[in-house]
């Protein structure tokens, strides 16, 4: 059995009715796979948006695992400066398009509404079945 993925598609036509209906100006690119991080960085400015990206962060989940296997060896403390510095990021966002299934999005939800909330309402693609936020 696979994993459920929302199409890309869906997550750039929300992309566009935020920048749309709210004035959405930057969006936060993160994700499992860097070659879909690196896509998805194109298409944001292609729309004319500041894509926010931690560009030392976007490697895959296969990546860090192998690397781990490789050599058992894993810097911690970097691991979670970069943790830190994205959710950071995530909460300076203009939209936070995101899967509340994921425990960063749904920090960076909580610190953004207690930092004063949203000028456009955050938007999550979960599979119905999978998480309601």
């Amino acid at each position: 059995s696979g994993r459920l993925v929302v199409d890309m598609e869906q997550y750039f036509d929300q992309i566009r009715e935020m920048a749309t209906g709210y004035g959405v100006r930057s969006v936060f690119v993160a994700g499992d796979d860097a070659e879909t991080v690196v896509s998805t960085v194109r298409e944001i400015r292609r729309l004319g948006l500041k894509a926010m990206v931690d560009t030392e962060e976007a490697r895959t989940g296969t990546d860090n695992s192998a690397m781990m296997l490789l050599t058992h060896h894993v810097n911690i403390t970097q691991y979670a400066i970069d943790a830190i510095f994205n959710v950071e990021i995530m909460t300076e966002a203009s939209l936070l398009l995101c899967t509340f299934g994921s425990h960063f999005s749904r920090l960076a939800h909580e610190i953004k509404l207690a930092r004063g909330g949203y000028s456009a309402p955050p938007v999550t693609l979960d599979v119905l079945w999978f998480v309601n936020p």
